[in-house]
């Protein structure tokens, strides 16, 4: 029994140490042949994989029809999902190709960042100590939204999940440090949030999880989810503006474009029954707007209105659609 756990801890270590050794040969590859090039060869294999991942595929697509199908033609569905699957792999490489050519100097070749005015009034409240609190969805490259911010002089405090490999997780944690944003892993968000906005500082979230227990009522593109309480509540507490805001990637050329649908304030709830539901479900409407610009590049594959919900419709005879 000894021997064939160690045996196993083994093989896990030597995966890891592979998996880590072939990333870091792609990252000098991509480095060298340039965006347009990775991205066609990381689009390929990931168009590939999506058609051997089963389980991945019907999920996407169920969970992509039951959302958009009234928005979209019923053909569009399997593309708009195979398409997410695709935006996913590039996340991976939108850190590989970061780590040559996204650096402080460099940034504004790549976007133009957080448009006006929204820039400048994250800089004043930062400079005056009025807290933020700074949301996005699994949505285009969100993993590189807390480094533009920085590059842009926005200083923010950005919760994230640690990844199982570790090796992995140091080497995305730098990349998206690099501009001065503190990582925070998820485990210490309860402490950490809250002592950052009580100092006046700037939160980053990606606040479209679906809260198991003890949740939220509410609805995301017509579909029944519970929502997390935490927005809502750290805004209420600290008199935090929320501004809700995605980074879509512009063709396949490693540059991406920053879009801010909603900015709430203090003032916009101030006279609410329930301030946490007024914020939860206007963030929630604007994180939307972000998704229907361009669905594909939504993560339609991971559990977003809950396993059950998600089982239920890769399961269903019927496709069953989002309530207008």
């Amino acid at each position: 029994m000894a021997n064939s756990a160690a045996l196993r801890q083994l093989l896990i270590h030597a995966f890891l140490w592979l998996n880590n050794v072939h990333r870091r040969l792609l990252t000098v590859f991509f480095g060298i042949v340039g965006p347009r090039a990775a991205y066609q060869l990381s689009g390929f294999l990931a168009r590939l994989l999506y058609r051997l991942m089963t389980p991945v595929r019907d999920r996407s697509e169920a969970q992509c029809r039951a959302a958009l199908g009234k928005r979209i033609a019923p053909e569009e569905i399997s593309q708009v999902a195979k398409q997410s699957f695709v935006h996913r792999v590039w996340n991976l490489t939108d850190l590989m190709l970061a780590e040559r050519f996204l650096h402080r100097t460099t940034y504004q070749r790549y976007t133009e960042g957080v448009p006006e005015p929204h820039l400048s009034n994250l800089l004043e409240n930062q400079r005056r100590g009025q807290p933020a609190i700074l949301l996005t969805a699994y949505y285009g490259s969100f993993d590189l939204l807390p480094l533009i911010l920085g590059f842009q002089g926005v200083r923010a405090g950005a919760v994230y999940r640690t990844h199982l490999n570790p090796g992995f997780d140091a080497y995305r944690r730098r990349i998206r440090a690099r501009s001065g944003c503190e990582l925070i892993p998820i485990e210490q968000a309860l402490e950490r949030l809250p002592q950052l906005l009580e100092s006046g500082g700037n939160i980053a979230l990606v606040a479209d999880h679906h809260a198991e227990r003890r949740g939220l009522p509410v609805t995301f593109l017509g579909l029944p989810t519970m929502a997390v309480r935490s927005v809502g509540l750290l805004a209420w507490r600290f008199d935090a503006e929320v501004a809700v805001a995605g980074m879509r990637r512009i063709d396949n050329s490693f540059r991406f474009e920053i879009e801010v649908t909603d900015t709430i304030k203090p003032p916009d709830w101030a006279h609410k029954k329930d301030p946490v539901r007024y914020i939860t479900e206007r963030y929630l409407r604007a994180l939307e707007k972000i998704v229907l610009r361009d669905p594909a590049q939504y993560v339609w594959g991971y559990a977003r209105w809950g396993k059950d919900l998600a089982r239920r419709l890769t399961e269903a005879d019927e496709p069953v659609q989002a309530v207008s």
